[in-house]
């Protein structure tokens, strides 16, 4: 029998799963021989579980009772808010030296941009991280600012094509303003910059030798691939 099934055997209760939960994570802890921090949302309930502000207060709280200088986040997030992520990063590179992040599940969207500002990524067999292209709400609707920008160059390219402008677009650029269309490019921009920084600083920081050559890797270097990295991950079509 698998662990998920012994669990659900088992009809552990609430207070039952939390000392198992904190169990395994002693276990983790150990073999890492780290302080271990989970930062988890229950994706499965329908209720707000997004990284937002309300999350920098408790986050800083628990960072404030842990010792040492390394530290492992454990982290399963649909995404979230690139701006709250900064701001949790700075709390974590202000505190510790080694960073390590595990993700058992997923970190999509700003948990992408999170796990990038790790030295260390722990991903198993069905791990899974996304782009990082930011998430724009407007009038009520939450979407991709890459699926947004794409949408308009599309237009952009069938209207130079047929040298004309098909008349089913006009209603939906009606409602588009120039400044939600600059505001998707700096959200895009935002992505992009914090996930090459936080690669080249952090996640290349130990890179010292090219696999292929044996050659020293110059900062150039590292700056270029965490750049191409980046500029890959903000492709949400990829």
């Amino acid at each position: 029998m698998g662990v998920y099934s012994d669990y659900l055997s088992r009809q552990l209760s609430f207070e039952e799963l939390t000392n198992e939960r904190k169990a395994q994570l002693k276990r983790i802890s150990t073999i890492r021989g780290r302080s271990v921090l989970a930062f988890a949302s229950d994706v499965a309930k329908n209720c707000p579980n997004s990284i937002d502000y309300s999350d920098i207060v408790p986050f800083s709280d628990q960072l404030s009772v842990i010792s040492g200088n390394e530290i492992d986040i454990i982290l399963e997030t649909p995404g979230g808010l690139a701006e709250v992520v900064e701001d949790l990063v700075k709390l974590i590179r202000s505190r510790f030296d080694k960073v390590g992040i595990i993700v058992p599940g997923m970190a999509k969207s700003a948990g992408t941009i999170f796990t990038m500002a790790a030295d260390e990524i722990l991903m198993g067999a069905t791990s899974a991280l996304g782009p990082i292209d930011a998430q724009i709400v407007s009038n009520g609707k939450r979407f991709s600012a890459d699926a947004f920008l794409a949408g308009l160059d599309s237009i952009r390219k069938d209207a130079e094509a047929k040298k004309h402008l098909d008349i089913a677009y006009i209603p939906i650029l009606q409602n588009i303003s120039p400044g939600e269309i600059q505001h998707c490019e700096n959200a895009q921009a935002f992505s992009r910059t914090l996930v090459t920084n936080w690669l080249r600083d952090y996640k290349f920081k130990f890179w010292k030798t090219h696999s292929s050559t044996g050659k020293v890797v110059t900062d150039e270097d590292k700056n270029e691939r965490a750049n191409a990295i980046a500029t890959l991950l903000c492709n949400h079509g990829h």
